[in-house]
């Protein structure tokens, strides 16, 4: 990624444009695959706080945060397309894509299973006395799992540097902090275990900008774990494992004229919304799109581009020789 004046709009448009392309794609998709749309604020809002020592463990909707944090995106369309560039050789598909070298080491596709892995990155850390924190995000339904009680308790039993970010998109963003499957709100489970807990409204940019540095900062002045719900509305096209994309490629003029009613929900078109407010000239907030839709372009091309990965590939790595 290019230095931008507007960092945050230009890592919330590096993950729409790609699950937008993706959609565009999805015949050549073999399997299922997850896409973020509407939650770009949030990736955007980890991207600019994390370090370089920091560990970031993803779910299955990770798209927008390996493209909000600089990741080369040809690799990413090589792996959920089958094709062999990348590290793992099309092997990872959607629901394991990583970025070792950025601090994503891993990405699960079990409900949850991303966060005892991260509460164990923080206890090496606290153990060798190393910097950085472990930013662990999951989606409302993990919350359902036993492990997530159990990583809630050890996290404050023993202080350690770990985020939880629960990424809810199951109601509206101005609703209660709630989801079909949880008798109460969503922020009651971690203050249970007595791990302060926020609530933001994902889509507004800024608010869950200031929500997740303010925890941060506890985080590193060494005030133990912390809980971050990061709320969204359900996008109207992510009811399927084979999203559609029933509003079109979004246009930052609509920021102007809203065209749906989700626009009211839509990160991207609130940010441009408040960078108007502040002046910015839509010209060249225009340019940005375009350079980064032709960066997209580009990554589409370069993993289409690439040969299927070979069948000799697939136990590479994957088991010891005797």
């Amino acid at each position: 990624m290019t230095a931008s004046t507007w960092p945050r709009l230009e890592r919330m448009l590096r993950g729409r444009r790609f699950d937008e392309r993706l959609i565009d794609v999805r015949e050549r998709v073999t399997g299922v695959f997850h896409v973020g749309i509407g939650q770009e604020a949030t990736a955007a809002a980890i991207a600019a706080v994390r370090e370089p020592d920091d560990v970031l463990m993803l779910n299955h909707r990770s798209h927008q945060h390996l493209a909000a944090n600089g990741t080369d995106l040809a690799p990413m369309f090589a792996e959920i397309l089958g094709r062999d560039l990348g590290p793992l050789r099309g092997r990872g598909g959607t629901l394991h894509l990583c970025d070792a070298d950025r601090g994503v080491p891993y990405t699960s596709s079990m409900v949850g299973g991303g966060v005892p892995v991260g509460l164990g990155v923080a206890l090496a850390k606290r153990r060798r006395g190393e910097p950085g924190i472990a930013i662990c995000c999951f989606g409302d339904g993990a919350l359902g799992e036993g492990v997530l009680h159990e990583c809630f308790n050890i996290a404050r039993l023993w202080d350690l540097p770990v985020l939880f970010v629960c990424e809810s998109n199951s109601a509206p963003a101005a609703g209660q902090a709630t989801a079909s499957q949880s008798a109460g709100a969503l922020t009651d489970l971690p203050q249970a275990h007595r791990v302060p807990a926020s609530r933001a409204d994902a889509t507004d940019p800024s608010a869950i900008d200031d929500a997740v540095r303010t925890a941060v900062a506890a985080i590193r002045g060494g005030g133990g774990p912390r809980f971050v719900l990061a709320q969204t509305a359900p996008w109207p096209g992510n009811a399927t494992f084979l999203p559609t994309n029933p509003l079109g490629r979004v246009e930052l003029s609509r920021a102007e004229r809203p065209d749906h009613e989700w626009d009211a929900h839509d990160p991207i078109l609130n940010e441009v919304r408040a960078l108007r407010r502040d002046g910015a000239d839509p010209e060249a907030l225009r340019a940005l799109d375009a350079r980064v839709a032709a960066e997209v372009e580009d990554a589409l091309r370069a993993a289409l581009d690439a040969p299927p990965a070979p069948a000799s590939v697939a136990f590479e790595n994957v088991r010891a020789s005797a």
